[in-house]
């Protein structure tokens, strides 16, 4: 009888298990009340290009990783899709509503400034809208290092060619500026996170952070990449001796947490070593919880027999 009791209480907790899963993923895709006065709410900040420009950035921030790069719902997290007809359905105040308030696993952005909201708004509801990559115009980018005075500037220049072979600059276009990271599978900013615009000579200046490590040579790998949604996507890469030398043991002795070594912090061998341990336990522990059910279910069917 003891062991027929436990294996309905296992039952009992896998099938809640299972209910509970799925009423959380119920909740997460249920309808979303919204308050008669919020929905009514006009959108004060018009669909501009710089409006749908910032949009963009900040969704590709705070949302894409759930929402994915198209709005569909399908990023790292299952989400809502961005683009169905029920939702863009809903008035701009709804989604603003929304965004603002949050639920579930979905944060509150109340703390972002109001029309930042309403910029991503005014983006997802472009998401809908399919662009053919043919529409898109092209534009290079430069880039420029300067060294004078003591302060060390990067300038990126953005042109393209206009319909009668010409030259132009571009202004108004917004470049992003990083440097490649020590294993070139990514790129680390090396600004403010203010966005960076083309004046009317189509150039930007910022200043560079000399504390960035390079190679054994100091040398670092500047990129400018321009960010438009009228543009093909374009970038530059430069390199530069603006670095700090990295020392040749920096990433095979210093940075190697499997090493015991002198450049590896106590406090965090020490904490790799208790999650490890723990780790194990519940392991171990888990298979005991196994072995016993194994054993009792043995015992129950020698009882069932006899």
């Amino acid at each position: 009888m003891k062991m027929k009791r436990n294996i309905l209480t296992v039952a009992t907790l896998v099938v809640a298990f299972i209910f509970s899963g799925s009423s959380a993923v119920a909740q997460d895709f249920a309808l979303w009340p919204v308050p008669d006065e919020a929905a009514a709410v006009e959108n004060p900040v018009a669909p501009t290009k710089e409006s749908l420009q910032s949009g963009k950035s900040l969704f590709d921030l705070q949302c894409k990783a759930c929402h994915g790069e198209s709005g569909k719902g399908d990023g790292l997290i299952k989400s809502a899709d961005l683009t169905t007809p029920e939702f863009l359905a809903q008035t701009d105040g709804a989604i603003h509503y929304k965004i603002h308030q949050g639920r579930g696993v979905m944060p509150s952005f109340s703390t972002l400034p109001d029309e930042q909201l309403w910029d991503l708004v005014n983006y997802v509801r472009s998401l809908s809208m399919v662009r053919d990559s043919a529409d898109l115009k092209d534009a290079t980018v430069s880039i420029y290092f300067n060294d004078a005075d003591g302060q060390r500037e990067l300038t990126a220049k953005v042109e393209e060619t206009n319909a009668e072979g010409q030259v132009v600059p571009v202004a108004g276009m917004k470049v992003n500026f990083a440097v490649k990271t020590h294993f070139e599978v990514g790129f680390l900013p090396i600004v403010a996170a203010t966005d960076h615009y083309t004046n009317d000579n189509g150039t930007v200046t910022v200043a560079f952070d000399d504390t960035l490590i390079g190679d054994a040579k100091g040398v670092l790998h500047v990129v400018a990449s321009i960010e438009d949604m009228d543009y093909a996507p374009a970038q530059v890469t430069e390199a530069v001796e603006w670095g700090k030398p990295n020392p040749e043991d920096y990433w095979t002795d210093r940075r190697a947490l499997w090493k015991n070594n002198e450049y590896v912090p106590l406090w965090l061998l020490i904490s790799f070593t208790v999650s490890a341990l723990g780790i194990w336990l519940i392991i171990g522990y888990v298979a005991l919880l196994a072995r016993k059910i194994k054993l009792e279910g043995d015992r129950y069917e020698n009882d069932v027999n006899t």
